[in-house]
C-alpha cells in the first residue's frame, strides 16, 4: 500500500445546514483519519486529500472527484476511503459499476467505513445483496430530495427570490435578504454604458475592445475583488489575473432581462441525476415576474439594443461551407507565451471550402496586444520534427535495446548458477567463509547494476515509438502544453 486517496463530500444541501449535521467535512476527515491511525498498514501509506464542498451525490461531475479519478487512471492510487459510499456516490448503477468492475480492474482497494465495506475482503468484488441495497436506498434518497429541492426553488422563484449563485454583473445580493438583488453602484454605470455603445451602432467585438481599451471591470475581477479570492481561478489555466471583455460576455449582459427589472428563469432545467443533463426549455414555458428589483436600463433600450444586434446577425452576408476539416491534432494544446490562454484556431473559408487554418490568441487581440502567429502547417510540421527527434525509435534500435535486456537477463541467470555453485562449494569445505563472502557480495553488485540497466531499457522502451506522421494521438501520449509566440515554440510541457 503506497498512496491512499481520502474523499470527503457535503452537498448543498448539508453544506447551509453545517450547524445542524454531523456530516461535515472535517467530521468524515477524523473518521477516516482515525480508521487509517488504527490499521498497522494503512497507517504507513501516504495521504491525499480529494474534498468536494456543495455538490450532490448524484452527479459524477465534481472537481474533487475529477482529480481522485485522474490519479487513479494515472495509477498513482492505490487506495481510496469514504465515510460510507454515499460520500462518493449515490448513483446505483454507476457505483455498481466502479465496485464491480473499474476498481477491481485497475487494482484499487476501496473501502467505505460505515459500510463496514473493504474491497481487499470481498470475495464477490461488491456484488453482495447488502451492498447492492445500501447503494440503491441511496439512489432512491438522492432522487427523492432533487424532487423535493426542485419543487422547493420554483415555489421561491415565482415568490421573485433570487435563488441563484452569483448575481448578475451590476447587482449585489442584499445583506439584509439573501433572495434579494440591490444595485452595485460600482459598477452599474458600466452596464448603461455597454448598451449605449449598441445602442450607438457599436458591434459586439467593437463594444468589448471599447471597454478593454478604457480598463473597464470585468465580472469575474468584480466578483473577485467582493469574495476576496478568485472563485473561477481553476477553470482557466492563465498567467492573466481577471479576464478581459469579449464579444460572448457583451452579448450574455445585452440577452439578460435582469437590467429592465424583470426576475427570469425556467429557461433550463439540469438534473442533479442522470449525469447533469440539462434540458433547456422553449421561450413560451419561462417565467418572469416584473419590477422584481431596480432596474438599470428601460425596457425600450434593452429591446432597442436586442434589435440592432439581430439586424447585424442578419446582414450578415457570409456563409459557411460544408465543413470537412478536421480539428488540428494540436487544437487545445497550444498556449499564448505572452498571457498563457489558449491559442484559438481560426477557419478561413471561401464558403465553399476551407482555404487555411491560423492561429491566434483571443485575449491579446482583444487588448489589441496580438502579434502574427506561426501558421498551423508551420507548427505542425516543428512540432512532428521535435517528437522525432526526441521519442522515434525505429525498428533496428528497438531490437538492439531488447537484445540488450535478453543479454542481461542471461547474465544474471548465469551468476545465480554461480553463487549456487560457490554456496556448494562453502558448503562442502572447498573455500573459506571469507572467500564465500566476498564472491557473493561481487556476485550481488553486479545483480544490482544488471537490473538498474534492465528498468533503464523498460523506460526507454515505453516512451519508444514509432512516429511517421503527427496525430491526436501521438499529441496526447507525449505533450502537455505548447508555448508559442511570434517567433515560433517557445518551450514544450512534455507528459
Amino acid at each position: 500500500m503506497n498512496n491512499i486517496a481520502i474523499y470527503l463530500r457535503i452537498s448543498v444541501l448539508e453544506k447551509g445546514n453545517l450547524g445542524h449535521t454531523e456530516d461535515t467535512i472535517n467530521s468524515q476527515r477524523n473518521i477516516i483519519k482515525n480508521f487509517i491511525f488504527n490499521d498497522q498498514e494503512l497507517k504507513k501509506a501516504n495521504i491525499e486529500e480529494y474534498i468536494d464542498e456543495g455538490y450532490s451525490g448524484s452527479t459524477t461531475s465534481r472537481p474533487g472527484l475529477d482529480k481522485l479519478l485522474l490519479k487513479v487512471k494515472q495509477g498513482k492510487i492505490n487506495c481510496i476511503i469514504v465515510k460510507d459510499m454515499s460520500r462518493f456516490m449515490r448513483n446505483y448503477i454507476e457505483m455498481g459499476d466502479y465496485l464491480e468492475n473499474i476498481f477491481p480492474f485497475m487494482g484499487i482497494r476501496f473501502i467505505a467505513i460505515n459500510d463496514g465495506y473493504d474491497s481487499s475482503n470481498e470475495v464477490q468484488n461488491g456484488t453482495e445483496l447488502d451492498i447492492q441495497f445500501k447503494n440503491l436506498l441511496n439512489d432512491y434518497y438522492s432522487r427523492d430530495i432533487s424532487e423535493k429541492m426542485t419543487t422547493a426553488l420554483l415555489v421561491a422563484k415565482k415568490q421573485g427570490k433570487y435563488t441563484s449563485g452569483a448575481p448578475p454583473y451590476g447587482y449585489l445580493k442584499d445583506p439584509e435578504d439573501n433572495y434579494k438583488l440591490i444595485v452595485d453602484e460600482k459598477v452599474a454605470e458600466n452596464v448603461r454604458y455597454i448598451f449605449q455603445l449598441l445602442l450607438e451602432g457599436h458591434s459586439l467585438n467593437e463594444t468589448a475592445k471599447t471597454l478593454n481599451s478604457e480598463g473597464v471591470m470585468t465580472a469575474r475581477a468584480r466578483r473577485k475583488e467582493i469574495k476576496g479570492y478568485d472563485a473561477y481561478a481553476n477553470r482557466w489555466e492563465s498567467t492573466v489575473e481577471d479576464t478581459i471583455w469579449s464579444h460572448s460576455m457583451v452579448r450574455r449582459i445585452a440577452n439578460n432581462e435582469a437590467y429592465t427589472g424583470t426576475f427570469v428563469f425556467n429557461k433550463s432545467r439540469k438534473s442533479k441525476l442522470d449525469g447533469g443533463k440539462v434540458t433547456y426549455h422553449p421561450k413560451e414555458e419561462w417565467i418572469r415576474v416584473y419590477d422584481n428589483h431596480e432596474a438599470l436600463i428601460s425596457k425600450e433600450t434593452f429591446d432597442e439594443a436586442n434589435n440592432i444586434i439581430k439586424s447585424r446577425k442578419r446582414n450578415k452576408m457570409f456563409k459557411w461551407g460544408e465543413r470537412k476539416y478536421k480539428n488540428s491534432p494540436l487544437a487545445t494544446y497550444v498556449r499564448c507565451n505572452k498571457c498563457g490562454y489558449k491559442i484559438r484556431f481560426g477557419i478561413s473559408s471561401n464558403g465553399k471550402e476551407i482555404v487555411s487554418i491560423n492561429l491566434y490568441c483571443y485575449h491579446c487581440r482583444m487588448l489589441e496586444q496580438e502579434e502574427k502567429l506561426p501558421h498551423n502547417k508551420e507548427l505542425e510540421k516543428e512540432v512532428f520534427k521535435i517528437l522525432k527527434d526526441k521519442f522515434h525509435t525505429d525498428k533496428t534500435e528497438k531490437k538492439k535495446l531488447l537484445d540488450e535486456q535478453k543479454e542481461l537477463y542471461d547474465r544474471n541467470d548465469q551468476l545465480l548458477k554461480k553463487k549456487r555453485i560457490e554456496f556448494e562449494n562453502y558448503k562442502f569445505g572447498k573455500i573459506s567463509r571469507e572467500d564465500f563472502m566476498e564472491t557473493k557480495n561481487q556476485i550481488q553488485e553486479s545483480e544490482e547494476e544488471n537490473k538498474e540497466r534492465i528498468g533503464a531499457i523498460d523506460e526507454e522502451l515505453k516512451q519508444a515509438g514509432s512516429i511517421d506522421s503527427l496525430t491526436k494521438e501521438i499529441v496526447e501520449k507525449y505533450i502537455d502544453k505548447i508555448y508559442i509566440s511570434g517567433k515560433g515554440i517557445e518551450r514544450i510541457e512534455y507528459q
